[in-house]
């Protein structure tokens, strides 16, 4: 009974993951009128599938790998951190404060492992790793924006290709960051919940029903993808791609490694990287924000699961 709990909530966790970090890929191609509003949820939905099936392979170690012991303590356990982690999500990123489910559903393992280390074991070097790269790929990701916008600025003049040229270079540039996107949130993100699910379903049953979940939840966020569409494009075209683009590179390469990290935030460091360019009161809000997330995502979730637990124990009767 626990397992089909854990399937289901690990969906919920999907539809909220779709619904918040493809906003910006989905809300780009929308405000830009790069394609219509149809073709663009089929683009960045074919993206988001593909980056499930294909790229979230190497995340199926990602918790599935890193809790093991006694089976109904370790199902426990995870119902427990995903129920908390979807609400504490939900919540934060509701009130404007971008927060990453990874940062919740780890501190809350480990809590968990400490209160029950006689039943479940936790790989904490793996976990190590995991919270280093929290603070390593958003810097690196500045660095890839930074990058890629000075070759891009050099290479798309349109002084010497024209507008007409241009314009298909922008098109292009949109159209293969908002892919991009797409498909590194269905790799790394939906991945680390599909790794949870697979403890107890067959992967080839939760890679494509959890990839469905999130192309649901990014159908009913509309309202959420337009607005992060706008801010984006502010920064201008070019800017705007190169930050996509660096980022995903970057959360790419962390997915292929088959390292958990944080696609929101490090999305958000090579938007506000290249931001610094003119640092606005915007901006400084947004650095705010960040560094709230970082604090009260992890203590919300732990809170959450503490409760959680407790209440499932006692139900259990254990």
């Amino acid at each position: 009974m626990i397992s089909y709990f854990i399937f289901v909530i690990g969906m919920i966790s999907s539809a909220l993951v779709g619904g918040n970090n493809l906003s910006p890929s989905l809300g780009v191609m929308l405000s830009t009128n790069v394609l219509k509003r149809k073709m663009a949820y089929l683009f960045n939905s074919i993206a988001l599938m593909l980056g499930v099936s294909l790229g979230g392979i190497s995340m199926l170690s990602s918790i599935k790998g890193i809790v093991s012991g006694e089976q109904v303590y370790v199902e426990i356990s995870l119902l427990s951190v995903l129920i908390a982690a979807s609400v504490s999500f939900y919540v934060l990123n509701r009130t404007g404060i971008p927060s990453s489910l990874s940062q919740m559903i780890y501190p809350s393992l480990v809590v968990v492992f400490l209160l029950n280390s006689k039943y479940i074991r936790i790989n904490l070097s793996k976990f190590l790793i995991t919270v280093e790269s929290w603070g390593i790929s958003p810097l690196v990701a500045i660095l890839s924006a930074f990058l890629l916008y000075s070759l891009f600025s050099k290479a798309i003049n349109p002084l010497n290709g024209g507008i007409a040229k241009t314009s298909r270079l922008y098109r292009i540039m949109i159209s293969g960051s908002s892919f991009f996107v797409s498909f590194v949130t269905g790799a790394n993100a939906i991945g680390i919940i599909s790794s949870a699910g697979s403890t107890v379903f067959p992967f080839y049953v939760v890679l494509p029903s959890y990839g469905a979940a999130a192309v649901l939840g990014m159908l009913t966020f509309r309202k959420t993808t337009i607005v992060s569409g706008f801010k984006i494009t502010k920064m201008g075209y070019v800017a705007g791609s190169s930050a996509m683009i660096g980022s995903s590179v970057i959360s790419e390469v962390f997915t292929l490694l088959g390292i958990p990290i944080s696609i929101t935030q490090t999305l958000l460091g090579g938007i506000i990287g290249l931001s610094f360019r003119a640092l606005t009161p915007d901006i400084t809000k947004q650095l705010k924000a960040v560094g709230k997330g970082w604090i009260t995502g992890p203590s919300l979730s732990v809170v959450v699961t503490l409760a959680v637990l407790g209440i499932i124990k006692s139900l259990l009767g254990i």
